[in-house]
């Protein structure tokens, strides 16, 4: 799972995070994906989480933090070396819970009963052979937790900071230019996706909006009001037709 466009925008991502754009996908992710996971064991049998992508650990610490006990794999090193910090400072529980490899997801040898891949897709070159290569690391009725970018956001975040020439091209594009200055990043549509994890086998469970009200604000820090700002975000990204302009979607399987 080649993530090496992402490169590029290694700093400017460490810079913005903990502000509010990046507090609100953490958290909405966080909600939208502890709906559905299982008890952490199985049976006694603790169950296996892969963050593929796993970048700073945010998603991956809050896992283990529940019981999971998980792997997670980057390819930036940067970022795994703010999650190796973020992790020395877990209880002993939870850092026995973590394991952290710089590495190609696709490197990953077994299966897993819960698959994360959160902020990825977008840069890889192909979608199918993306899924398809996730779909291979879950065990028979386990969980995939998808994060894309959705089409419709790309219009949608350029109307809303007034760029009308941007937001003409958005409706009928592709890919775009994000924030992070990564050329040619492409966007999914949700439905797209949902046909293609049928495909190979994965009933979409739900399927969420991520990041529809605070998609268009600057670097600024997360307000007083957060609390509320999340629950606001949370329920536009559960209902139509809010959560098809969301910058993001949130696409939750299962393995049949």
């Amino acid at each position: 799972m080649n993530g090496r466009p992402f490169a590029a925008g290694v700093g400017p991502w460490k810079e913005r995070l903990g502000l509010a754009r990046d507090a609100v996908r953490q958290e909405l992710v966080a909600r939208q994906l502890r709906a559905h996971l299982p008890a952490p064991h199985d049976d006694a049998v603790p169950i296996r989480v892969l963050d593929a992508g796993c970048g700073q650990g945010t998603q991956a610490l809050r896992l283990a933090r529940a019981g999971f006990y998980v792997v997670g794999v980057d390819l930036a090193e940067d970022l795994l070396d703010l999650a190796r910090v973020a992790l020395g400072d877990e209880p002993a529980e939870v850092r026995a819970r973590v394991e952290l490899r710089h590495a190609d997801a696709l490197e990953v040898r077994g299966r897993f009963g819960v698959v994360c891949c959160h902020g990825v897709v977008m840069y890889l070159e192909s979608l199918d052979d993306a899924l398809a290569a996730l779909a291979a690391r879950l065990r028979p009725g386990g969980l995939l937790s998808l994060l894309c970018r959705n089409r419709a956001g790309i219009a949608m975040r350029a109307g809303m900071t007034r760029d009308w020439a941007g937001a003409l091209e958005g409706f009928d594009a592709r890919h775009y230019r994000n924030r992070l200055g990564i050329s040619d990043v492409r966007a999914d549509d949700p439905d797209e996706v949902i046909a293609a994890l049928d495909r190979l086998g994965i009933d979409t469970i739900a399927w969420y909006g991520v990041r529809l009200f605070t998609d268009h604000w600057g670097d600024v820090d997360p307000p007083a009001d957060f609390d509320t700002l999340v629950a606001a975000e949370q329920e536009a990204g559960r209902r139509d037709p809010y959560r098809r302009v969301a910058a993001l979607f949130h696409v939750i399987g299962k393995l049949r």
